[in-house]
């Protein structure tokens, strides 16, 4: 055991004892290379050892040293966007997302990587080789520093897969029915595929009437309605009008004598009515005035001089009877 793991920290492989067990079980006699060919289809992360700082996203820590091998987990094109990390607008930035079982570590295209595309599928294994310069978390890497292994995780490669298919779906309907809208930059208008006349616009109608074409005898038997209808109605208007008052009330009105009489009754209403005004207004003044006798006072001169009487007694006496 203790020689096969010696062997394969060498080639840069850190694995577990529990990792080692599991992959040489398949084999009477196992070997360095035959562990080394099981593992690059297995995932490190239940199987590794821990190798890399705990550090090394800190910015801290500021080179790597190979020989190890690290376990791709996701390749991105940072120079692209996402939806279109093909597009050859600017030129290729790589991000690899690599792990040795249990710590994470970035890796940027410092240089072109020959051996690495978007079409590296996650689970491959690459060999860091040497030093390698690390600058803010991140490994700087080039051809002459990292080695592609290979190796495929089924599980990884099923995942990976069907991300790529969807996204492949999703953008072959950009701009179709139930895709994503096209991209428009910025400054420009949205054009869209279908053109509207205006003028086609105007005369179109929300609400389409259709018209119901009607027979000959619908229309006669309506026409013979409507003047029916009419006709009532111009007999109806041509009937007396009688108002309020009896039916002697026209008769009285058209009576000469009746006239004169009315008249006279009126003047006589009228007369009453301003005699019996004049008695409640008479009423009213008695009413108001207090109890007790008055004298009339007359003119001022006429008024005795109350400050030769003396006292209060002699001006009431004077004022009243």
């Amino acid at each position: 055991m203790a020689e096969i793991n010696l062997a394969l920290t060498k080639e840069g492989w850190y694995l577990t004892d529990e990792g080692i067990e599991e992959l040489k079980r398949t084999s009477e006699k196992p070997s360095a290379n035959y562990i080394i060919r099981i593992a690059l289809n297995s995932d490190l992360r239940p199987i590794g050892r821990k190798f890399l700082p705990a550090d090394i996203n800190s910015g801290r820590v500021e080179k790597l040293e190979g020989p190890c091998v690290l376990q791709i987990q996701k390749v991105r094109n940072v120079s692209a966007p996402k939806d279109n990390e093909e597009s050859q607008g600017a030129p290729r930035m790589l991000r690899l997302q690599m792990t040795d079982g249990h710590t994470n570590a970035v890796g940027l295209e410092f240089k072109h990587l020959s051996q690495i595309s978007l079409n590296t599928p996650p689970g491959t294994k690459v060999k860091v080789l040497g030093t390698v310069q690390v600058k803010n978390g991140i490994l700087l890497l080039d051809d002459s520093k990292i080695s592609v292994l290979g190796g495929e995780v089924d599980h990884m490669m099923e995942k990976w897969e069907l991300q790529r298919s969807l996204a492949k779906h999703s953008r072959s309907n950009i701009g179709r029915e139930g895709g994503a809208p096209p991209f428009v930059p910025f400054g420009q208008k949205c054009v869209r595929n279908e053109e509207v006349d205006s003028r086609e616009l105007d005369t179109r109608k929300t609400l389409v009437s259709t018209s119901v074409v009607k027979t000959a005898d619908e229309n006669e038997e309506f026409e013979k309605q409507r003047l029916a209808a009419i006709a009532e109605v111009a007999k109806n208007k041509e009937g007396t009008r009688t108002f309020g008052g009896g039916g002697n009330a026209g008769g009285n009105l058209g009576n000469p004598g009746s006239r004169d009489s009315y008249r006279r009754g009126d003047r006589g209403d009228r007369d009453s009515y301003r005699q019996r005004r004049e008695e409640r207004t008479e009423r009213t003044e008695e009413s108001s005035r207090p109890e007790g006798n008055y004298r009339e006072l007359g003119s001022y001169r006429e008024q005795p001089n109350y400050r030769e009487l003396g006292n209060y007694r002699e001006l009431v006496r004077a004022l009243t009877f």
